[in-house]
């Protein structure tokens, strides 16, 4: 199941919070829950069903409570992808410097416990009866500098694509301008159009181009745009092609994205791969 993104209010809330210096301190350091953690969530005793997982967990304070109230969406990383757990709900005692929550599970039953030390977290799934360990987790707070590089994802699928000559009546055959519409099918879904110019002469096997290309759609589910910047030469029959996100120009629920993309053609065939990163 994918995770729909927070309320846009729910941030407005989260960031008066950390304004105001709600910040919750732990081993004698000021660190806030809200951000992003990742590390390790380990199987414990012998249950064959279990698997070690690399983790991704996104917290967020719910406003105004007392006690504090803490969610947790949690994510594991499967082949470079995140995929949805879906939401913890616990609760934080600041005393204590701990998280507790409930399992919220159908086929069994039991409580997570977490402690907070500074920009680590610790803890574990204790399931009943018999209050015994399933998982110890251990995770660490990204920080800026390493949210791109940490967080990265990985998108693939097909896409359709129509290039239409334009006229500039011109004699000129070795510089030429052409339009871009694409159909976008996989992990990203959607339209774009752009513009292209090209330079050489391809009956060399020697040629260039540039262009700028709009797609609107979704990417991993999240609904906006962003413009793709294309720079390619073919040096006698070796291409050579750096397709990346331009900074900045990510709307909506793909404000801060950044990427690079990589095409493939087989058969006649248009595939794409595309490693990106959200701020």
């Amino acid at each position: 199941m994918k995770r729909k993104p927070p309320n846009v209010f729910f941030y407005l809330f989260a960031g008066v919070c950390l304004a105001l210096g709600l910040n919750f301190s732990a081993a004698g350091q000021q660190t806030s829950l809200t951000g992003d953690w990742t590390g390790d969530s380990i199987c414990v005793g012998h249950n064959s069903s279990c698997h070690d997982e690399k983790v991704v967990y996104h917290i967020t304070i719910v406003p105004f409570t007392n006690p504090e109230q803490v969610q947790i969406a949690a994510d594991k990383i499967v082949d470079g992808k995140l995929e949805s757990m879906g939401v913890i709900d616990l609760i934080y005692d600041t005393t204590k410097q701990m998280l507790a929550g409930d399992l919220k599970n159908s086929r069994f039953g039991g409580m997570w416990q977490f402690t907070v030390r500074g920009n680590t977290i610790e803890g574990a799934l204790i399931l009943v009866p018999g209050h015994y360990v399933a998982r110890q987790i251990r995770v660490h707070k990204i920080e800026p500098t390493q949210k791109e590089s940490s967080m990265t994802h990985h998108a693939t699928g097909t896409f359709e694509v129509k290039i239409t000559p334009q006229d500039d009546k011109s004699e000129d055959k070795s510089i030429g301008r052409m339009s871009i519409d694409k159909q976008w099918q996989g992990d990203l879904a959607g339209t774009s159009k752009g513009q292209m110019l090209t330079g050489g002469d391809v009956t060399t096997g020697s040629a260039g181009y540039v262009a700028i290309e709009k797609f609107t759609g979704t990417v991993g589910g999240r609904k906006g745009s962003l413009i793709f910047q294309h720079s390619a030469t073919m040096t006698k029959g070796k291409g050579d092609l750096t397709i990346t996100v331009v900074p900045d120009s990510g709307t909506e629920d793909l404000k801060g994205i950044s990427g690079k993309l990589i095409i493939k053609i087989e058969n006649g065939k248009h595939s794409y791969e595309f490693d990106y990163a959200l701020q």
